[in-house]
């Protein structure tokens, strides 16, 4: 395990018990708000369900005294959603509408992601993005409401100091940023990911008699995260779901649609969700283009995490220097570069039908042909022409590269960093 990986376990464990916090509205609106929005993504997410309790925090909030009366919250959610209804003649493409028409499909209309993604136009990935800043304006106006009503003091769950918990998430994002920087397009094997959390979970899930269960999945899945934050992300979720189900199970499974991988960690039985806060495994989530859902029924509680699917694409390299490909490899290790080798420029035609690659490194100086000779004909080849390729030479003749049909230009002795970004670049001008 790296220096960087070690600091990040350690921040995201003492994150997962220091998230609550304990202040007033008036000195650390944030914190409430942060507090607010965990506790009304998760009452959107049960807003059909008749057995769903609302949590302290949302009753005081909402102002509805009875902890049974979960219909005196949804009234009140109502009731601000409207209020974020614009008026007629706000123009369609507003923001503001995009809001509104957002929180009503996903949760009055309880319309999927995907079908609320087709009505606004937008895909599901921007849906998600989107769902999340409208969890927070309805947030921000349900507040508003409760400062309108009685100004003054809300207690929220105990815990950490606000500038404390906001230190430690700068904090947090800082080591993610670094962890990226590091290690740029890194990729998590699912199944690998989750057997460590399991193995790591398995002293905690004891304590309450829980049974962890992996259902693994048939093929391969392989996310676009780094496989220390996937893990620490499911060791998190298992912990707070093995907390809820005592003398039940705890059980995972993952499947891929649509270029993006699902993963379900569902606890039962669970009837007590009071405390629950997951904001710190969503911040995570989001900072790696991901997602964290619950679904609930009268006695479980899943949580359903969405990541970008790491389509593993093949690199063929033409270059007749084997330690240069050895240093390749390494570059690509635990990415989703897979590289293939071709040291002649006579065998590219063939690997290339063997292997179908979808990059091309070239190297211009080779034993059996002309490397300018070889550019150009893969760029009018019809199997090759639509392959993009970068030329990684000694030889400083990048315009030529470029007007040959190159996409990318590359002088050796090249970097890691440099070797990753030219290979995304490629993928993107393709």
């Amino acid at each position: 395990m790296t220096r960087g990986e070690t600091v990040l376990s350690i921040l995201l464990r003492s994150l997962a018990h220091k998230v609550e916090f304990r202040t007033y509205l008036g000195r650390a609106p944030d914190m409430i708000l942060e507090s607010l929005e965990a506790d009304l993504r998760r009452a959107l997410s049960c807003f059909h369900d008749p057995d769903y309790a609302p949590s302290e925090l949302l009753r005081t909030i909402t102002g509805c005294d009875d902890a049974l009366d979960a219909k005196c919250v949804r009234t009140a959610i109502l009731q601000t959603l409207e209020l974020l209804k614009p008026a007629a003649d706000v123009p369609a493409t507003a923001r503001a509408w995009r809001i509104y028409e957002l929180l009503s499909y996903r949760y009055l209309q309880d319309l999927t992601q995907e079908a609320s993604a087709e009505r606004l136009g937008i895909t599901a990935r921007h849906l998600r993005r989107e769902q999340r800043e409208a969890i927070l304006v309805l947030a921000r106006r349900l507040l508003e409401r409760q400062e309108q009503r009685a100004p003054g003091k809300i207690e929220a769950p105990p815990a950490a100091r606000p500038a404390e918990a906001s230190e430690w998430r700068a904090q947090v994002h800082q080591e993610l940023a670094a962890l990226r920087r590091s290690a740029p397009d890194s990729v998590a094997d699912i199944s690998e990911a989750v057997r460590g959390a399991i193995a790591l979970g398995q002293a905690r899930a004891g304590r309450w008699d829980v049974t962890l269960r992996f259902v693994a999945p048939q093929q391969s899945l392989v996310a676009a995260i780094h496989p220390s934050v996937l893990r620490q992300v499911m060791v998190m979720t298992i912990s707070q779901l093995a907390g809820r189900a005592a003398g039940g199970e705890v059980c995972i499974a993952a499947r891929c649609s649509d270029n993006q991988i699902t993963i379900t960690v569902t606890g039962r039985p669970v009837h007590d969700v009071a405390g629950l806060d997951t904001f710190l495994i969503s911040e995570i989530l989001n900072a790696q283009d991901g997602d964290l859902e619950l679904e609930a029924t009268p006695d479980t509680l899943c949580y359903k995490i969405t990541l970008p699917s790491a389509d593993e694409i093949t690199v063929l390299v033409v270059d007749d220097n084997q330690d240069l490909v050895h240093f390749y490899r390494r570059f690509t290790a635990d990415s989703r570069f897979r590289i293939v080798h071709a040291p002649l420029g006579k065998d590219v035609l063939s690997v290339v039908e063997a292997q179908a690659p979808g990059i091309i490194v070239l190297d211009v100086m080779l034993p059996d042909v002309d490397g300018w000779e070889l550019l150009t004909h893969l760029h009018e080849h019809p199997t090759t022409r639509a392959v993009p390729v970068i030329v990684c030479s000694v030889i400083r003749e990048p315009e030529l590269a470029l007007e040959l049909g190159a996409v990318l230009y590359l002088p050796k002795p090249v970097r890691r960093t440099e070797f990753l970004e030219a290979l995304n670049r490629a993928i993107a001008l393709a």
